[in-house]
Formats: structure tokens, C-alpha cells, sequence
């Protein structure tokens, strides 16, 4: 049965959705006067003019706005209330690094921080356990040892959706895949907040794909800890269905591939956080074009965990095929590269 603070909050939402409509269409006179232009460089910033970081405001405001609604129109005040607060402190932290570049170690200093405060506020967001399908039980984790262990899965969520953040409708798209997989997870209550999450991603995404807007530090920070808490308390939820195996496999390309590349980079002997063109979408956008490269980019990440969904027991494999799959693209990629030798007469 409808009531009609169902129906209120359905219209809200509906307008919320509108609004991320209106940011994406005048994205360029707002990112000029928020001071938020991205301008191309020739070298690693290749697009063809000035083009506005709005994409994770467009998203991120509705999001922030709807959950305060749900904070006071549901008897979940403080999850919708703590998931505004750490929204809304995610997206102030990305616009200012989109304004004023902060450097790394102070981004992940105040991102720990920010963590921290979040599961200290509402325990909801804490990973205690660890229940595994190939398991007979949970493995459980207690007091700070839980905290540290939820912090270093948010903020290393947080640094692989940052760093995977190079090509047009990359990140919205892997969101995307997030948030309506989630869908299936997630309990009763949290759905309409997904829904307008997934449709703030699909609007933004049109745009973001013919390239009138970036989705900026403020989107992937906003996004990465928006949904890394839905997924947690989710699990946390309906662990017996969603296990931490089909958690984990949701950002398992991201998260792997940003291991390899602070793996390597520390090999030798550079910054892990420093900028290259060795990330898997640079890879494969050397094999393919790039629409070709992100459908491809986007199967890694959502074939495996379609698959989990429909068939739970074999979540293991799923995820040893996407890491198999991983590691085609890569030997591809570096046989491609790979120079013969001159044959000599």
C-alpha cells in the first residue's frame, strides 16, 4: 500500500532527477562560475576544449538531497543522515582538489579521517565479519581491527575509482553497473535512494560521453565513498544472500588493477600515487577504440558479478575468470608493445 509520504518522497525524487538534468545542461556556466574548468594540456589532458568538472555535483547533490529527505521520512535517520554528511564531505573534498590539486598524502590523510568519524558514528557501516560462500563460517573482526579493515576497503575504493577516472563514461559506467546490481542486493527501504542514484549516473553519463562534462575529483571521492557504505551496510543486511565474495567481486577490477599499478610503480622506486599511462583503460584503448575499449572495460567489470548473482555457488569462479580475463588484456597489450629484434644481414 501507497502512503502518502511514499508518494511525497516518489515526487521529490522525480525532481531531484530533474535537477541533475538541469546541472548537466548548463554544466559549462556553472563549472565557469564554480571555477571547476578542466583545460586540455596536449599531453595527458587530450580533449579538444575547456570542459566542466560538474558530473559529480549533477549526481552527487540529488543523492545528498534525497538521503536527507529518507534521514527524516524514514526510521533510518541516522544511516541516511551519516550517508549525507560523508557524501557531502567526499564531494567538498574532490571539488577542492579539483580547484586546487591537493597533494596525495594530505587527500588520503583527511579521506582516513573522514572514514574513521563515519564508523565511529554509525556501526552499521563497519565490516565486523567476512562470511564467504567456500567458508562453513564467518570470519569475524572486532573492534578496531574492523575499523581499520572498513577504512582500508573505503579509501582504497576511493584511490582505484580515482585513478580509473581517465576516459569518458569509464567511472558514471562502472557506477552505473554498481548502483543497479546493488539493486538486487540491497534492502526494501535503500532502493528508491539507488534508484535516484542510477538515474542522476544515467543522465550525467549521456553527457559525459559526448564529452560536455567530466565527472571531476568531486564525482569519483562522492561516488566512491556514496556507494562503497550502501554496499557495506548491504551486506552487512543480507550477508546470507550477499556474500562478502560477491561484494568484493563488484570492484575487483578497479581495485586490482590499481594494486598492480602501486605494486609496480613502487618497484620502481616512483610515487604510487603518480600519474601514468599504465592503467588498464590506457591498455586497452591501445588494442581497440575507445567505444569498444569501455564496452569491454565495462564487461570486466559487471560480467562476473551477473553472473554471481545468478549463480551464487560459483562466485569464485566468476571472479577467477575476470582475473583471468584481466590478465589477457594485459599480455595483450604488452605483446603488442613488445619490440622484435632487427634481423641482421
Amino acid at each position: 500500500m501507497v502512503t502518502g509520504i511514499d508518494l511525497l518522497q516518489t515526487v521529490a525524487y522525480l525532481v531531484l532527477a530533474g535537477f541533475s538534468l538541469c546541472i548537466c545542461v548548463w554544466a559549462v556556466p556553472i563549472g565557469r562560475a564554480l571555477r571547476v574548468l578542466d583545460s586540455p594540456d596536449g599531453q595527458r589532458k587530450i580533449h579538444k576544449q575547456k570542459t566542466p568538472l560538474v558530473g559529480g555535483i549533477a549526481i552527487l547533490v540529488p543523492v545528498l538531497i534525497g538521503a536527507t529527505i529518507s534521514a527524516f521520512a524514514t526510521p533510518f535517520g541516522p544511516l541516511y543522515g551519516v550517508l549525507s554528511a560523508a557524501v557531502l564531505a567526499f564531494l567538498l573534498l574532490g571539488f577542492l582538489d579539483d580547484r586546487t590539486h591537493i597533494r596525495p598524502a594530505l587527500r588520503l590523510a583527511v579521506s582516513v579521517v573522514f572514514v574513521v568519524a563515519i564508523l565511529l558514528t554509525v556501526p552499521g557501516y563497519t565490516v565486523t565479519f567476512l562470511k564467504f560462500s567456500f567458508l562453513p563460517g564467518p570470519i569475524f573482526l572486532g573492534g578496531w581491527a574492523a575499523i581499520g579493515f572498513t577504512t582500508l576497503c573505503l579509501v582504497g575504493l576511493q584511490n582505484a575509482v580515482n585513478m580509473a577516472d581517465g576516459k569518458n563514461g569509464l567511472v558514471m559506467g562502472m557506477s552505473l553497473i554498481w548502483v543497479v546490481l546493488l539493486m538486487g542486493y540491497a534492502p526494501q527501504h535503500v532502493l528508491p535512494l539507488l534508484a535516484l542514484f542510477a538515474a542522476g549516473l544515467g543522465i550525467a553519463l549521456a553527457f559525459n560521453l559526448q564529452g560536455k562534462l567530466f565527472l571531476g575529483d568531486s564525482g569519483s571521492y562522492g561516488l566512491s565513498i556514496g556507494i562503497g557504505l550502501l554496499t557495506i551496510y548491504s551486506y552487512n543486511v543480507g550477508f546470507p544472500f550477499f556474500t562478502a565474495g560477491k561484494a568484493a567481486l563488484l570492484f575487483f577490477i578497479p581495485v586490482i588493477d590499481v594494486v598492480r599499478l602501486m605494486v609496480v610503480r613502487s618497484f620502481h622506486g616512483e610515487s604510487p600515487f603518480r600519474s601514468d599511462r599504465n592503467h588498464l583503460h590506457h591498455y586497452l584503448l591501445g588494442l581497440l577504440p575507445w567505444h569498444w575499449a569501455l564496452i569491454v572495460y565495462l564487461a570486466l567489470v559487471g560480467v562476473p558479478s551477473v553472473m554471481a548473482l545468478a549463480a551464487p555457488s560459483l562466485t569464485h569462479v566468476w571472479a577467477l575468470a575476470g582475473l583471468a580475463a584481466y590478465g589477457i588484456v594485459l599480455g595483450l597489450k604488452y605483446r603488442a608493445s613488445a619490440k622484435l629484434p632487427v634481423a641482421s644481414h
